[in-house]
């Protein structure tokens, strides 16, 4: 654990900001309608990053929960009705954006709304429109206002999160820092609520293996993440040299003093070594099989930094086609890769274990030598 303040020092510098809000901080507890109290608190400090000339990317959850209070409705469950959940995003979803564009305007600022999928980020072209997209708002001076699009997704309502989202839009966007505002102010050494000796981490390495000793489920009533999203998300910036700050959204203040110099919430720093846009893009991908590999392959892979050959493939499990992700284990069973396959599984049983030169022969095509070029792979 380091305690240090040189890494607090380095984010004051920090010129694009990714802030995610959480529903829990947007809401208030007893009703699920908008705090207004605080949001106006939030947009006041998002006016003040940009005065200081720092670019802000919004990463907002609430369309749900303001969905929710709109029409009076309790919490659905997530497992069974999620025409409803979708019902309620695409009420909430024109609501909260209708708050966030009144809110700016005061400060004469003006927001855009982009609704991403994790089919969106997944897709190399679309992903690379996204990133355009936000690009060009922020050289208008627009703020993007970033949310899942809860009201036709699937995915996304029953097993996705703002802060795994926004750590994604940290990476899409080239941020400097992420910070994540939710009702979590800290991370702490054990439960706050339970543990009178738990005490707050000031600072601490994203990759930090005490990380996930100290994570919790722990879920609200409004949001879909605890601290080990959090953590994910953080990990997922770090890659790509992305710090993360955890702070209270309550709090908005919070963040001036942070960026001041202050100690408030945890960072998560980012290590030295630095992944490329397309290495973290690759590992965020949701894999759709498994391929095992021999020893002979697994050490060409790991050590030597080679692709993929039919010569190393033992056995193929799950159903994907060409241009899918997918993860590549040794005999062991061990993953220790992602990356793209240029075949689909049907193909790659077929030439499993063949020379290169052979594919043309046994599949009457020949897209590639390798089954996952090393371009298109991560190593985990």
């Amino acid at each position: 654990m380091d305690n240090t303040p040189n890494h607090r020092n380095e984010i004051a510098h920090s010129h694009r900001i990714v802030l995610k809000i959480g529903s829990a901080v947007l809401t208030n507890a007893t009703d699920k309608s908008l705090d207004r109290g605080v949001f106006c608190r939030l947009i006041e400090m998002v006016a003040k990053l940009r005065q200081q000339g720092r670019d802000v990317v919004i990463v907002t959850s609430g369309a749900i929960a303001l969905g929710r209070s709109l029409i009076h409705c309790d919490r659905p469950d997530r497992e069974k009705s999620l025409p409803t959940l979708q019902a309620l995003a695409a009420i909430g979803q024109s609501l909260l954006m209708d708050y966030y564009e009144q809110e700016l305007r005061y400060y004469g600022l003006r927001c855009g709304q982009l609704l991403l999928t994790r089919a969106d980020l997944e897709d190399r072209t679309r992903f690379n429109n996204a990133r355009r997209s936000i690009e060009a708002l922020l050289e208008m001076g627009v703020i993007p206002v970033i949310n899942e699009n809860d009201a036709v997704t699937c995915d996304e309502i029953r097993f996705g999160d703002n802060d795994t989202l926004s750590a994604r839009v940290a990476v899409l966007s080239k941020a400097d820092l992420l910070i994540i505002m939710s009702d979590i102010d800290a991370v702490y050494t054990g439960n706050p609520k339970i543990d009178p000796t738990a005490k707050r981490i000031e600072s601490i390495d994203a990759f930090d293996p005490n990380l996930d000793l100290y994570a919790g489920d722990s879920l609200g009533d409004v949001g879909t993440g605890g601290m080990k999203t959090k953590i994910s998300a953080a990990r997922m910036a770090a890659k790509m040299g992305i710090a993360t700050l955890i702070l209270q959204g309550k709090r908005p203040k919070f963040v001036l003093q942070v960026l001041e110099g202050k100690d408030h919430g945890t960072l998560l720093y980012a290590s030295e070594h630095k992944q490329t846009l397309h290495k973290t893009w690759l590992e965020s991908l949701l894999v759709k099989g498994t391929i095992l590999c021999d020893d002979g392959a697994c050490q060409a892979i790991t050590s030597q930094g080679k692709s993929l050959l039919p010569k190393g493939v033992i056995a193929v499990s799950g159903k994907f086609s060409e241009g899918e992700a997918v993860e590549l284990a040794g005999s062991d069973g061990k993953v220790f890769a992602k990356g793209i396959a240029l075949y689909d599984d049907n193909d790659i049983r077929k030439i499993a274990g063949h020379h290169s030169s052979e594919i043309d022969d046994i599949l009457g095509i020949h897209i590639s030598d390798a089954i996952v070029h090393r371009d298109d792979l991560v190593l985990l």
